[in-house]
């Protein structure tokens, strides 16, 4: 397979230049769908940049973290933020990334749609964007409740009508006149009891979603 190459090269020629222009043409086959997402060859890829800063293309780092970004809940995006070089870090694109990357961590969801919606040419160059980050989501609310006002929940997933019932019903979470009921899990059964004690959603997500990683 194409990652077993890439694994190959890199355990034989990591740390030489000459290995970037490879690494850069798989990052596109990434973001094509041809290629799943590989963070290790993407850090590889990163610490070249980072190494000699001159050669680092914001254009290829925008694609390396919107890849990133669609494996929330693990930290990929974090660990790729660390080795951007600095001038690549002013970067428009990147920068937009950041701020969204900020909203999902904060479970602002409606706030990550409407920045979306501004960045639609960006995030739409990657196959798979916006489903990715719908599971996320769902993981978070999931774990956070087991009831949830519908209209609430189309602002959180960005999805409306037959789409977001073909998504609950994907996951067996049920309408109740104008809620959604949740299965239990682990995650949501604890929050429960902690909600009675005046937690709001916003301060308790974050938490839920930082262990369940």
């Amino acid at each position: 397979s194409k990652k077993e190459e890439i694994q190959e090269l890199l355990a034989e020629r990591r740390f030489e230049p000459s290995v970037v222009p490879t690494l850069e043409a798989y990052v596109d086959e990434q973001v094509k769908g041809s290629a799943k997402h590989d963070l290790d060859a993407n850090l590889a890829l990163l610490r070249h940049y980072q190494y000699n800063s001159s050669t680092a293309k914001p254009a290829v780092i925008s694609k390396i973290l919107l890849k990133a970004l669609m494996e929330m809940p693990a930290t990929d995006f974090m660990l790729c933020m660390y080795l951007i070089p600095v001038a690549s870090a002013k970067d428009a694109n990147i920068e937009t990334l950041k701020g969204l990357s900020e909203k999902l961590e904060q479970c602002q969801f409606p706030q990550f749609w409407t920045a979306a919606a501004e960045a639609k040419e960006l995030l739409g160059s990657v196959q798979g964007f916006d489903d990715s980050i719908r599971r996320y989501i769902f993981h978070v609310v999931g774990a956070t409740h087991q009831l949830i006002a519908k209209d609430e929940l189309e602002g959180y997933v960005n999805l409306k009508g037959g789409d977001l019932d073909a998504a609950l019903a994907s996951r067996k979470w049920t309408v109740e006149g104008g809620d959604v009921r949740i299965p239990t899990n682990e995650y949501n059964e604890a929050s429960v009891k902690i909600k009675q004690e005046g937690v709001s959603f916003d301060q308790l997500a974050p938490i839920v979603v930082s262990t369940a990683m």
